[in-house]
């Protein structure tokens, strides 16, 4: 009797023993299955955006990246003296404008292939210099100063001409009080027209400066004895330093 008892309980516990292992594997099967059914549902998710367009770049931003590859492969030219360093490359004009009429979402892509080619720009006149003999190098200094100053006399005047248009009263408005925009102490055209705001000088020269910081101690040193030899020839000509730039 008693062995007939002992082999039931060992029966019983076998039968909880394999019901057991028999749950955990359920439970186990399940959170696998809910894992592997969430990784699916990203992938699928991921998938979809992807269709849908929300990894690709606009088209709008591949033509302005393309534009500025074009320019910094002529700036590697510049680096190396095959063609002179430009103050007003027309390409720069065309990336300039283009940038400025993209809605302010896909600006905000554009602006980094701008720096981009910004710091191309900076480095080309940079290496430009160091790689022409010494004797060389004070006639393309009185070079650059020329044609900044030529561009920056350029800019006044166009200053100056779009103040004298807006100070001017409109065609056929009376000297005594007409109405619309004369009369109402307005002058010029309307702001907006879907354009972005220009980057002042001091954001010019901030982000310039966050690039500077980036570079090594010996480019630093380069940037530092070009600015001094530019600044020193700009003052034998009776001229101002360069100003925020490097």
């Amino acid at each position: 009797m008693v062995m007939s008892t002992t082999s039931a309980d060992r029966r019983r516990a076998l039968a909880n023993f394999v019901r057991e292992r028999g749950g955990g594997r359920s439970s186990g099967g399940v959170v696998r299955r809910t894992v592997i059914g969430l990784i699916l549902a990203a992938l699928l998710a991921l998938l979809l955006a992807w269709l849908l367009g929300f990894f690709s770049v606009p088209r709008e931003v591949l033509e302005i990246r393309g534009l500025v590859d074009g320019e910094i492969a002529e700036l590697r030219k510049v680096a190396r003296n095959e063609l002179p360093l430009a103050s007003d490359a027309p390409g720069f004009a065309v990336i300039r404008d283009r940038v400025r009429d993209l809605p302010p979402n896909l600006r905000r892509q554009a602006n980094q292939d701008v720096g981009r080619l910004l710091a191309a720009r900076e480095q080309a006149e940079l290496d430009s210099y160091f790689n022409l003999p010494p004797e060389r190098r004070q006639a393309e200094l009185d070079r650059r100063i020329k044609a900044e100053e030529d561009r920056r006399e350029a800019r006044e005047a166009a200053r100056a001409a779009r103040e004298s248009q807006r100070s001017a009263p409109p065609a056929g408005a009376s000297l005594a009080g007409g109405s619309g925009a004369a009369s109402s102490g307005r002058s010029g055209p309307p702001s907006g027209g879907g354009r972005g705001r220009s980057m002042t000088e001091d954001e010019r020269n901030a982000r310039s400066k966050r690039r500077i910081d980036r570079t090594s101690p010996d480019e630093r040193a380069r940037r530092t004895e070009y600015r001094r030899a530019i600044d020193e020839r700009r003052g034998q000509l009776g001229l101002p330093p360069r100003g925020g730039r490097w």
